[in-house]
């Protein structure tokens, strides 16, 4: 298995995953936590520190500087750091309500065209797949991908092709559900106040899209990001100047441990800032929520089917 599908099939299974309900498990969980992408970082600083430490004790004294300075500028780093990752956290909350917004869709309308609308098998089946394509695809396009092989049982290959060569699948999916709508109230199978409705849950549809795509396309202000992680690198860079009079050789993990809290939390904003990639940790499980939906649809269409 390529190393990148690999990543992405281990980010997947803790896409969603609840917290260890022990302590010490949850504090020395390995899969699942930024600590492997941040270690280089960390053994980096370390390694940078036990030269300054080598070099101080056995070539030439370099210049100490007081803590003082660091322990003031560390506690402002904290907030700025924490403020990063809770603007992470607020976006990946934000693309959870969306996709809840599209499961509440999604079931509003296959309830209403299987009891509100036209007494047509063929009609509702068409919608009842449409309806269910819209998810998968909207999940393909976040994720910049055309993998539409689980809509293989419920869509025909000329479909499936028409999809994969549209410039925006998800428009064309709502294109589909929309062109039913107006055959059927063309056919004067569905009244105006009924009609409206649909009309009223499919637009709320493209609202979602438009709300995900908001997210997708409007990453963190640049120049934050690069004030951020300029602001660790000076603090890294010269924090073992106040630590190798005190410390000598110990300085080295004395910096790794102050590295890691403060690349970690810069690693957390980083992950949380596109919470549809594969490639992300805790990225929403959007594959779940789509199977979820394709299930409610069947669901509905046994019960017709068996009335």
């Amino acid at each position: 298995m390529p190393l990148r599908d690999s990543a992405a099939k281990l980010s997947d299974d803790f896409s969603n995953q609840l917290e260890y309900p022990g302590f010490l498990r949850g504090a020395l969980a390995w899969r699942g936590s930024v600590t492997p992408r941040i270690l280089p970082g960390v053994f980096a600083v370390a390694c940078y520190t036990l030269v300054l430490a080598l070099i101080d004790a056995h070539f030439y004294k370099l210049p100490e500087l007081a803590v003082t300075p660091f322990e003031y500028t560390g506690a402002v780093l904290g907030l700025v750091l924490v403020f990063r990752t809770n603007a992470g956290h607020e976006r990946w909350w934000e693309a959870r309500k969306l996709w809840g917004g599209v499961v509440n869709q999604s079931r509003n309308l296959l309830l209403m065209i299987w009891h509100y609308g036209p007494d047509d098998r063929q009609w509702r089946d068409d919608m009842n797949k449409w309806i269910v394509a819209f998810a998968f695809v909207l999940k393909e396009s976040l994720r910049h991908q055309k993998k539409l092989d689980d809509l293989k049982q419920i869509l025909s290959e000329t479909e499936l092709t028409e999809l994969r060569h549209a410039r925006h699948m998800p428009m064309l999916v709502a294109s589909k559900i929309a062109a039913l709508l107006e055959q059927a109230r063309s056919r004067h199978c569905l009244d105006v106040i009924v009609f409206s409705q649909f009309e009223e849950q499919r637009g709320l549809l493209i609202d979602h899209l438009g709300g995900c795509e908001r997210i997708l396309k409007t990453p963190m202000p640049l120049v934050y990001a690069i004030k951020t992680r300029r602001f660790i690198l000076i603090y890294l860079l010269l924090l073992p100047f106040s630590l190798i009079g005190e410390a000598g050789m110990v300085s080295a993990f004395v910096a790794g441990l102050v590295a890691y809290p403060l690349l970690s939390l810069d690693r957390i904003g980083l992950e949380l800032q596109n919470p549809f990639s594969e490639q992300n940790l805790s990225h929403l499980p959007l594959g779940m929520i789509c199977e979820g939906i394709k299930s409610n649809a069947a669901i509905l269409a046994d019960c017709q089917s068996s009335d």
